[in-house]
C-alpha cells in the first residue's frame, strides 16, 4: 500500500492541468512565433496592407466624393452666369461680352486650382482614386517607402493614419524584406547547387568531389601518423587518445619526444572544425552564386513588368522598364504611375492588386539578388585580400595562437 502511494504521488503533478494563465501564455507565444515566421509574416505584411487599404477608402473617399461634387456645382455656376452674361446684353457688343465672360472664367480658373491643392484630380463620376485597389496600392506604397505622389490623403485624419501607419508599416516591411530574401536566397542557392550537381559543374561537379577526396587523403595521413606515433608512445608518455585519433595532454606536460622527427609528425590536438569542415569534409562546397545570373533574373523580371505595363496602360517598352526600374528601387518619382486607364477608362480594379503584388513580390526578389550578390563580392574581396597579404588565413591565425 505504500508503494501505491508513493506511486500515485509521483503521477499526481504530470497529470496536472495546467491553469488557464499557462495556457493563455504559450498560446501567445505561439501565436508571436508563427506571425513572425517566413509564412506568418508574408500573411501579415499583405493583411497590414489590407487593413491600411480599408482605412484610407473609408478616411479619404467620401472627401474625394465631396469635392468632385464641388467642382461640378461651381462649373455649373459659371456656365450659368455665362448665359446670363449673354442673355442680358447684345452679342453685337463684343467688348462688354468678352471682358465680363474674361472675368468670370478666370474666377472658375481660380477656383479649381484651389480645388485641385485640396485633391480634386479631374476625374468624375465613377473614376475615383481611392477605391480599395487604389488604397490598396497606396498603403504599400508607404510601406515600402516608394511614395508616387499622385495620390495622397487630403483630410487631417488621413494625414495622421498615414503617419501611424507608416511608423509600424515600415519597420515591418524591412522585416519582411530580410527574412524573405534570406529564405529565398537560401532556396535559390540550394536549386543552384542542385542543377550544378546534375550538370557536373560548378561547385557541386568534379572539382568539389577532388578538393574533398585530396582533403580527406591529407586528414587521413595526420591521423595515421599521429594515431601509430601515439600507440606507441601513449602509455611511456602518458597521452591519450580518443575515438577521433585526437591527441590529450594531461595536466602534467609530457617529456619531449626526441626519437620523433619533426619533418615525419607533428603531435598536437587536432580541432574537430578542421576535420570535420562541412564544407569539404562532407562534400558541400560553398556555393556561390555568379552575379551575372542575379543580373539576368532582375533584367528578366522588370522587363516581363515592362511588358505587362506596356499592355494595360499603353506604355512603350522603355517607359515600362523605366517605371518598374523605379518602382522596385523605391526611388518612385511619379511622373509614371499605374491605373490611369483604370481610372479614366473604368477599367478593372484587378489591374492594381496585380500591380501591388507585383510590388510585394519584386522587392522581395530583389532583396534576394542582393543577398546573393553581397555574399559574392564579399567573397571575392576575402580571397583578393588574401592573395595580397592583407588578410590571414584561419589556418594561419590558429598556428600562431
Amino acid at each position: 500500500m505504500g508503494l501505491e502511494r508513493k506511486r500515485s504521488s509521483r503521477r499526481g503533478p504530470r497529470h496536472r492541468k495546467r491553469p488557464p494563465e499557462n495556457k493563455c501564455k504559450s498560446c501567445c507565444r505561439r501565436f508571436t512565433a508563427f506571425m513572425f515566421s517566413h509564412v506568418g509574416l508574408c500573411a501579415l505584411v499583405v493583411g497590414y496592407s489590407i487593413l491600411g487599404a480599408f482605412a484610407f477608402q473609408a478616411l479619404e473617399a467620401p472627401y474625394e466624393e465631396k469635392k468632385v461634387d464641388e467642382v461640378m456645382h461651381k462649373r455649373s455656376d459659371t456656365v450659368r452666369r455665362l448665359w446670363a452674361i449673354t442673355d442680358n446684353l447684345n452679342v453685337l457688343y463684343k467688348e462688354n461680352w468678352t471682358r465680363q465672360v474674361t472675368e468670370e472664367v478666370k474666377r472658375f480658373q481660380a477656383e479649381l486650382v484651389h480645388a485641385i491643392k485640396e485633391g480634386y484630380d479631374g476625374k468624375e463620376g465613377t473614376g475615383t482614386q481611392w477605391t480599395f485597389s487604389g488604397a490598396f496600392l497606396y498603403s504599400l506604397t508607404v510601406i515600402t517607402t516608394i511614395g508616387y505622389g499622385n495620390i495622397a490623403p487630403r483630410t487631417p485624419s488621413g494625414k495622421l493614419a498615414t503617419i501611424f501607419y507608416a511608423i509600424i508599416g515600415i519597420p515591418l516591411m524591412l522585416l519582411y524584406l530580410t527574412n524573405i530574401g534570406d529564405i529565398l536566397a537560401k532556396a535559390f542557392r540550394y536549386l543552384y547547387s542542385r542543377a550544378c550537381a546534375c550538370t557536373g559543374e560548378g561547385h557541386g561537379g568534379s572539382n568539389s568531389e577532388a578538393r574533398r577526396r585530396r582533403y580527406l587523403s591529407e586528414n587521413y595521413r595526420v591521423q595515421h601518423v599521429v594515431g601509430n606515433s601515439s600507440s606507441s608512445s601513449a602509455g611511456r608518455f602518458g597521452l591519450e587518445v580518443d575515438d577521433k585519433f585526437h591527441l590529450s595532454v594531461p595536466p602534467p606536460p609530457p617529456p619531449p619526444l626526441s626519437h620523433i622527427r619533426e619533418d615525419e609528425v607533428r603531435i598536437e590536438p587536432i580541432p574537430d572544425a578542421e576535420i570535420y569542415r562541412e564544407d569539404e569534409y562532407n562534400g558541400k562546397a560553398r556555393v556561390s552564386v555568379p552575379i551575372t545570373l542575379c543580373m539576368v533574373i532582375l533584367v528578366g523580371y522588370i522587363s516581363g513588368g515592362a511588358v505587362l505595363f506596356s499592355l494595360w496602360e499603353g506604355w512603350g517598352f522603355l517607359d515600362g522598364s523605366y517605371f518598374c526600374f523605379v518602382t522596385l528601387s523605391t526611388i518612385g518619382f511619379g511622373d509614371l504611375v499605374p491605373g490611369d486607364s483604370v481610372i479614366s477608362e473604368g477599367g478593372s480594379q484587378e489591374k492594381l492588386v496585380m500591380c501591388s503584388l507585383y510590388l510585394l513580390f519584386g522587392m522581395a526578389l530583389i532583396a534576394m539578388c542582393f543577398n546573393l550578390m553581397q555574399e559574392e563580392v564579399i567573397h571575392k574581396v576575402r580571397n583578393c585580400g588574401k592573395r595580397i597579404g592583407i588578410i590571414k588565413d584561419q589556418e594561419d591565425d590558429d598556428d600562431m595562437g
